[in-house]
């Protein structure tokens, strides 16, 4: 008799949204992927850990660089 294949783990909707959302919308992508992280670490049936985390570190850094962006931008504008 052959064995079953075991079933594929079910990816979390909210690490997918957070992780599509961290290329728009940092805060957004942030508040998504720690909301996924966070049901994938209680859920061992729920896949999309690696979305989560990956939605987290592209929200942070474009955040990071958006700041950096607009500080640059407004001191430039602060010495014309």
């Amino acid at each position: 008799m052959t064995a079953m294949p075991p079933t594929p783990k079910k990816t979390n909707g909210m690490a997918i949204t957070g992780f599509v959302l961290s290329f728009f919308c940092g805060v957004l992508g942030i508040v998504f992927s720690a909301i996924g992280m966070s049901q994938t670490s209680k859920d061992p049936s729920q896949g999309g850990r690696g979305l989560a985390i990956a939605g987290l570190i592209i929200s942070i850094v474009s955040l990071v660089i958006s700041f950096m962006f607009w500080g640059s931008f407004s001191d430039a504008m602060n010495n014309a």
